[in-house]
């Protein structure tokens, strides 16, 4: 999760998935801020799934493979 004020930036995203990779492991980003148009753009690339916590810190998905995540939660 970022924790900042600001929008997750394409930086942002390649670091998880570089990691993610690095460990054999699935990523999902959660931002309080949002992203970065560009890096809404990467995570599509990378099949990265993208939360946004709301209000009461439940997350919203924000592209595709976050709502594919959310629809099997449902």
């Amino acid at each position: 999760m970022d924790p900042s004020v600001r929008p997750a930036s394409l930086r942002d995203v390649e670091c998880l998935w570089l990691t993610a990779m690095t460990a054999s492991a699935d990523c999902v980003y959660f931002s309080l801020a949002g992203y970065a148009e560009d890096a809404r753009a990467r995570a599509d690339q990378l099949r990265v799934p993208l939360f946004v916590l709301d209000l009461t810190g439940t997350p919203q998905p924000v592209n595709a493979m976050a709502d594919a995540l959310d629809a099997g939660n449902t």
